[in-house]
């Protein structure tokens, strides 16, 4: 009673949990989908008022450029601007009076600018710039295009201190080349604009502002409490899209940060609001939502109750069911439910497999062994084999590495139907799996005949083993000889089966057929197949070439029967022991272990990788066992490269003849060494001998001491030279020379 009772309590809390995170889920995705809500409408009140800002901003603009172009265009403001006569004149009060007028209306219009052809002529000023500032100003008018209005600039007062200024102007400059008669400029005191762009309400907690391209805030609405900061005002002119929002979390609370940028005045809008104020309805929906969470939780308690109740029944009695059927009774009185069930199948499953092992192997002996007629054979699945007196073939399919088993079961299928469906129309297909890695398929004629032609039976096995050539999983495919006698049956599996043995010494090939194999040569390979590998070994210079001799040797086996070439290899194998053991005590592995060790190998990459390795190994103890030797070679060597480098006729070939070695190994002693090549060492030797006679012998002129220290070519001392102290040897001397003036 109380193990139902707990399988009962696990249904009931399992379906209850998954209940309640579903709903958990839900109410987080509801909470963020409405917070999201709430923000994009937010921004999108936050981006109307600063696109209405932007507007106002524009008008405002406009009305400036409106009152140059007008001024510009006034007949008396013009002649002056041409001739700077500023003679007094009615007509020309009057225009002055206008431009002084459109300063008293429009207050933040503080500074008006005629700019003649050479000078400015007049000027109204609310704020005095410094005479700086002006000359700067006119310079602007002179060389700006009227698209160029307005701009923004940095200016200095009369007292000294900076303003950035608004400046709208106009000139008939419409082209760079354009001829320059003078121009009216009116500054616009943006600190004054700002109160006409801001109008906010009391209460109101969004602060607003415009931006330069360089982050400074040009103008914005009353900033309560601290400034905004320099790191968002950053982060807002690095924005890429002309519009967004991002939530900005500096020093102090999280603020809602929306922007506008506008491409024709190159300013960024700015609104920045409490990140909390932004999402305060969803505060107000909170407790609303923690009651809905906690009636469903409730409510799908109460379902998963009444499910668990109806769900344990039929399944009680199924676990009850398979713990008896396992005839483990003692499980039904220590066990608990869900575990005993478990490994109740478990063990079940395992002896159905191991029935179903025991079964297939006695039907492949009965199948490869018992003599056709006997009352056994009737029952096998090979009885139909060659009934109407056709031929057949046996197809041994296996995988080449044991390890990529995971695979093995699709990749035996696929290759089964693969071989199936392209001998439909010729054959029966009948196969069979002994044991794990290896399937054998038995393939007889459909119709007496159907084998004849051998290219075409040939070219299908050649087209299914390309197919599992590229498959996942690495297999081989031994096919035997034809046949119409049963009585060979067996005789044609082991046909199939020593074809793989053939796999090994070719490369990139995964079918052999026995056909083939008859025909190779049985005789021993010579010991001179050998012998370049074992001199690969022996001469170190030739180490590099040993993957190359393997394969070569590879190639060769690939003419011989697979018995003399498995014993050619293990011999190689001895000889590279005995070659590595000649000063080595090491015990080493005799000829049947190699030969037996090269049997086992299946693939070409696992049997070359191998005697490689095998090779490698003996190159290995040999160099040990002759370092003091090479050790002796390398320092004779490197004593007459320090003896003889003022010789322009020393070169590597000149020295490794007299040493009697390979260049390419003096080489590779040289550099192992000295931790350089020949000509590096050889140049540092003349190099350092150089700079000692440059400021030793100061009557040798720099030809002469290239010749001394061994080149041929001053020319190309000096670039050595050059290239390995960074000077020059004129300057290295001269440098020299100059120090010891000075301690002097």
């Amino acid at each position: 009673m109380g193990k139902r009772k707990k399988l009962y309590t696990r249904f009931f809390m399992s379906l209850t949990a998954i209940s309640v995170c579903c709903i958990l889920v839900l109410a987080v995705v509801i909470f963020y989908w409405y917070r999201n809500i709430t923000i994009d409408n937010v921004n999108k009140a936050n981006q109307n008022v600063l696109v209405n800002t932007e507007t106002v901003f524009i008008n405002y603009k406009e009305i400036v450029q409106n009152y140059a172009m007008d001024f510009y265009r006034n007949p008396n403001i013009n002649a002056l601007m041409m001739n700077g006569d500023t003679s007094w004149s009615d007509q020309l009060y009057s225009a002055l009076s206008q431009i002084r007028g459109a300063l008293v209306v429009n207050q933040y219009m503080e500074n008006a600018y005629i700019m003649g052809v050479n000078e400015p002529v007049a000027m109204f000023e609310n704020l005095p710039l410094s005479p700086e500032s002006k000359l700067e100003l006119f310079s602007r008018m002179r060389n700006n295009v009227i698209v160029e209005s307005p701009f923004l600039w940095e200016a200095t007062l009369n007292n000294g201190a900076p303003i950035t200024l608004l400046t709208v102007f106009y000139n008939d400059r419409a082209f760079a080349d354009s001829e320059y008669y003078g121009a009216v400029a009116l500054t616009v005191n943006l600190g004054k604009l700002q109160n006409n762009l801001f109008t906010q309400k009391e209460g109101e907690i969004t602060r607003y502002a415009v931006l330069d391209g360089n982050a400074s805030v040009l103008m914005h609405s009353a900033l309560s409490g601290t400034p905004l900061e320099e790191d968002m005002l950053k982060q807002v002119v690095a924005s890429s899209p002309e519009r967004g929002s991002f939530v900005y979390r500096g020093s102090g609370e999280p603020q809602l940060i929306t922007y506008v940028y506008s491409a024709a005045d190159k300013l960024w809008f700015v609104s920045e609001t409490s990140y909390r104020d932004s999402i305060r309805d969803i505060s107000n929906a909170r407790t609303l939502m923690t009651g809905l969470c906690l009636a469903l939780i409730i409510a799908a308690a109460l379902t998963a109750n009444l499910i668990s109740r109806r769900m344990y029944k039929p399944i009680g009695r199924l676990f009850g069911n398979i713990v008896h059927l396992s005839g483990n009774e003692e499980a039904l009185k220590t066990g608990g439910d869900f575990d005993t069930v478990s490994q109740e199948l478990e063990q079940i499953g395992v002896k159905l497999e191991q029935l179903k092992k025991e079964s297939d192997d006695s039907a492949l002996m009965r199948w490869l062994l018992s003599p056709r007629g006997t009352p056994e054979n009737s029952s096998t699945p090979m009885m139909g084999i060659a009934a109407s007196g056709g031929a057949y073939c046996v197809c041994v399919l296996t995988l080449l590495e044991s390890g990529q088993s995971e695979g093995s079961g699709q990749t035996f299928g696929e290759g089964i139907e693969q071989i199936e469906l392209a001998f439909s129309e010729l054959a029966a297909v009948q196969s069979f799996r002994p044991h794990q890695g290896t399937a054998v398929l038995i393939l007889s004629e459909l119709r007496s005949g159907s084998f004849d032609d051998y290219a075409l039976f040939r070219g299908k096995w050649e087209d299914i083993a390309a197919r599992l050539q590229h498959s996942d999983v690495s297999c081989a495919l031994g096919i035997s000889g034809l046949t119409d006698d049963l009585h060979l049956l067996r005789a044609k599996y082991n046909e199939a089966a020593d074809s793989l043995q053939y796999i090994k010494f070719h490369v990139q090939q995964n079918i052999i057929f026995a056909d083939d194999t008859i025909h190779l040569n049985s005789s021993p390979m010579p010991d001179s197949a050998l012998e370049p590998v074992l001199q690969a070994v022996r001469q170190t210079e030739l180490s590099g070439h040993i993957p190359q001799a393997v394969e070569r040797l590879l190639a060769v086996a690939c003419s011989y029967r697979a018995e003399s070439a498995t014993i050619a290899l293990a011999r190689l194998a001895f000889e590279l022991s005995r070659t590595a053991e000649l000063n080595a005590d090491v015990q080493q592995s005799g000829f049947l272990d190699n030969y037996q060790r090269i049997w086992q190998i299946q693939s070409y990459d696992k049997l070359l990788h191998w005697i490689v390795d095998s090779c490698y190994t003996a190159l290995k103890r040999i160099a040990s066992m002759s370092a003091v030797q090479t050790k002796s070679i390398a320092v004779e060597a490197i004593c007459y490269i320090r003896d003889h480098y003022d010789d322009s006729r020393l070169s590597l070939n000149a020295l490794a003849d007299k040493l009697s070695l390979s260049p390419a190994y003096l080489s590779r002693l040289i550099a192992d060494e000295v931790n350089c090549s020949f000509p590096d060492f050889v140049n540092l030797l003349r190099l350092e001998q150089a700079q000692m006679l440059l400021v030793t012998e100061l009557d040798l002129d720099i030809r002469e001491i290239a010749e001394k220290v061994g080149y041929n070519s001053s020319t190309y001392f000096t670039t050595q030279f050059k290239k390995r102290f960074g000077i020059t040897p004129s300057k290295w001397r001269m440098n020299h020379i100059l120090q010891k003036q000075e301690s002097s």
